[in-house]
């Protein structure tokens, strides 16, 4: 799938609005041997359901009672290590970073967003939240490339070998790091999230007048965040197994038996978001999956939203649209996508 081209998505958000995208009860796919769970009070109900339980997408990688209690303890410690004060001093340091890194781009010609500034700016915050030498970060970035693409492709079996390879020497290399679970924060921090800000200013350059209401109005960028989460979120598919027998609704999952929850889908449920796959940066009461719920929530969730709200702040300030045509190349899988490159013009300030 990666570099697959395609024609760009709707103009508000990244998932189509095909047949195919529209929640759905809950059904079995025999095709897929696996319960669908695509509505968003479905897929509520299946992350707060204990025993179904995250494997991959064939089932595979189900962790025994001993490793979800050791997943747990780490979840707690890494949650502890990102405390609202610690945040707040990162964000007093990326944002002149992303600031400088913006102003060696040329001005009024278009760049491509992604290559020359989204990932050179997450890399150095990967580098600065897990205190990684810098002199190590390109072959950490390179790594760290390897664990995502599965992660991003994970119906791609070529791609899990190379992925564990990768994650292995990252936690080496990092063995000495100032954060909990530093290999799993690198990934995340140097890939996942500018992946995530490719989906999200796409979106805003096909929207130039959001991106201007942002640059004008930067003390929205808190609810603009949520809400571009939940619109241009990467996580699309995530997968369980009953271990035991599960009544959601109507639904009884016997033990054994696989459930597909369609977060992308559920993100854009019209029960849940009035104007679903349009972009409301006012919207209130955003609750969506982008990144997880509960004890299934992301540890690092905080952080990410307050680096997607650094470097939209940066971006929307120096970057106007420029006229380039598509098709947009997309990349990934099931698991997420992203589209690269994309560009932009800078702005003179």
């Amino acid at each position: 799938m990666d570099g697959e081209a395609l024609q760009s998505p709707p103009r508000d958000s990244p998932a189509s609005e095909s047949p195919e995208s529209l929640p759905r009860a809950a059904h079995f796919d025999s095709e897929l041997e696996a319960w669908v769970f695509s509505r968003y009070a479905d897929v509520l109900a299946a992350f707060h359901e204990p025993h179904l339980c995250p494997v991959g997408p064939r089932g595979e990688g189900q962790l025994s009672a001993e490793d979800r209690v050791l997943q747990a303890k780490t979840r707690t410690e890494t949650l502890a290590a990102f405390p609202a004060t610690k945040l707040a001093q990162w964000e007093s340091e990326l944002e002149p970073l992303a600031q400088r890194l913006a102003e060696t781009l040329p001005v009024s010609v278009p760049v491509d967003v992604v290559a020359d500034f989204a990932r050179p700016w997450s890399l150095a915050l990967a580098v600065r939240v897990t205190g990684a030498d810098p002199a190590d970060g390109p072959r950490l970035a390179a790594l760290a490339a390897q664990v995502s693409a599965s992660t991003a492709d994970p119906e791609d079996a070529g791609l899990k070998a190379p992925a564990a390879a990768g994650g292995e020497e990252l936690e080496q290399l990092l063995r000495n790091a100032s954060q909990p679970m530093a290999g799993a924060a690198f990934v995340a921090l140097s890939q996942t999230v500018p992946c995530l800000l490719a989906n999200a200013w796409l979106i805003l350059l096909n929207r130039p007048c959001d991106l201007e209401r942002i640059r004008a109005n930067p003390e929205i960028l808190p609810r603009a965040v949520e809400e571009l989460l939940r619109v241009a979120g990467l996580a699309r598919i995530l997968h369980r197994q009953a271990v035991a027998d599960v009544q959601i609704g109507d639904v009884t999952i016997r033990s054994g038996q696989r459930v597909r929850l369609m977060l992308e889908v559920a993100n854009h449920d019209p029960a849940l978001f009035p104007d679903p796959h349009g972009l409301d940066l006012s919207r209130r009461g955003s609750c969506h999956f982008a990144l997880g719920v509960g004890q299934h929530s992301c540890a690092a969730a905080a952080l990410i939203r307050m680096a997607t709200g650094v470097a939209t702040k940066v971006f929307a300030r120096n970057f106007v649209p420029t006229n380039l045509p598509d098709p947009v190349q997309w990349h990934g899988g099931s698991g997420f996508r992203w589209p690269a490159p994309v560009y932009a013009q800078r702005r003179s300030l």
